[in-house]
C-alpha cells in the first residue's frame, strides 16, 4: 500500500499536467457547438458546412498556426444582414487556439477600420502585425479598453462618431472586429459565452455602423452607375 499510493498520485499528477492544456480548447469547442445549436434551434439559422477555410481572409487571427479547422458553421439573418457563425481553431507553439467568429455581409463598402480588445492571438512566437498606430475615438471609456486602427485617422471619426462608440459600449462581452469593404468580421478568443451574447455583440456593431451604411447607400443611390 505504501508503494501504490505514491504511484497513483504520480499518475494523477501526470494526467493533470498532460490533460490541462487540452481541457481549455475542448471546453471552448463544446461551448461554440452549443452556440451553433442555439442559433439553429432558436434563431432560425441553418447549417452552412460548405463555408470553408478558403473563404477566410489572411489577416489576424487567421494568418498563423497549423491544423486550421472550422466547426459548427451556421448562417442566418440578424437585422436584415446575413451572418455566418463558426468556431475556428489552429495549433501554434504546441497549443490549440480557439476563436468564435462571426462574419456579416454589409452589402456596402465602408473602408477599413479595426478594433481590438486583446491581441489577435496568444503565442509569443507569432509576431503581431499591428495595422497602424492606434487612433483614439475620443470616448475615454472605450479607448481605455480597446485599440482602434485605420489607414486614415480621419476615417475613424467618420465611421465611428461618439454616438456610434456608445453603441459599442453597450455590447454584452468584449470582442474584436474589423470592417473592410462590404464585410464585417467579429472574433473573440475562446468564443462567446452564449448565443445571446454573440447576437448582442453583432447588433452593437451593426447599430454603430448603421448611420455610415445608410450614408453610403444614399450616396450611391444619388449617383447611379451610367
Amino acid at each position: 500500500m505504501g508503494v501504490i499510493v505514491p504511484i497513483v498520485l504520480f499518475g494523477c499528477l501526470a494526467a493533470l499536467v498532460l490533460g490541462a492544456p487540452r481541457f481549455g480548447p475542448y471546453r471552448e469547442r463544446r461551448r461554440a457547438g452549443a452556440v451553433s445549436n442555439l442559433l439553429t434551434g432558436s434563431h432560425a439559422f441553418r447549417p452552412r458546412p460548405e463555408f470553408g477555410l478558403e473563404q477566410l481572409p489572411t489577416t489576424p487571427p487567421f494568418h498563423y498556426g497549423t491544423s486550421r479547422r472550422l466547426a459548427g458553421q451556421v448562417t442566418g439573418e440578424v437585422d436584415g444582414l446575413l451572418l455566418t457563425w463558426f468556431c475556428y481553431s489552429c495549433r501554434e507553439n504546441g497549443s490549440t487556439h480557439v476563436y468564435g467568429v462571426a462574419r456579416v455581409e454589409l452589402s456596402v463598402p465602408l473602408g477599413e477600420v479595426e478594433v481590438r480588445h486583446e491581441p489577435a492571438f496568444h503565442s509569443v512566437r507569432v509576431v503581431e502585425p499591428v495595422p497602424d498606430s492606434p487612433v483614439p475615438t475620443g470616448v475615454a471609456a472605450f479607448d481605455g479598453r480597446h485599440r482602434t486602427y485605420a489607414r486614415d485617422p480621419h476615417h475613424v471619426r467618420t465611421v465611428l462618431p461618439a454616438a456610434a462608440v456608445r453603441e459599442l459600449l453597450a455590447a454584452p462581452e468584449p470582442f474584436s472586429w474589423r470592417v473592410a469593404d462590404g464585410e464585417l468580421l467579429l472574433w473573440r478568443s475562446g468564443g462567446w459565452s452564449s448565443a445571446a451574447a454573440l447576437l448582442g455583440c453583432v447588433r452593437a456593431v451593426t447599430a454603430a455602423l448603421r448611420p455610415r451604411r445608410e450614408s453610403v447607400t444614399a450616396f450611391h443611390a444619388d449617383r447611379p452607375d451610367r
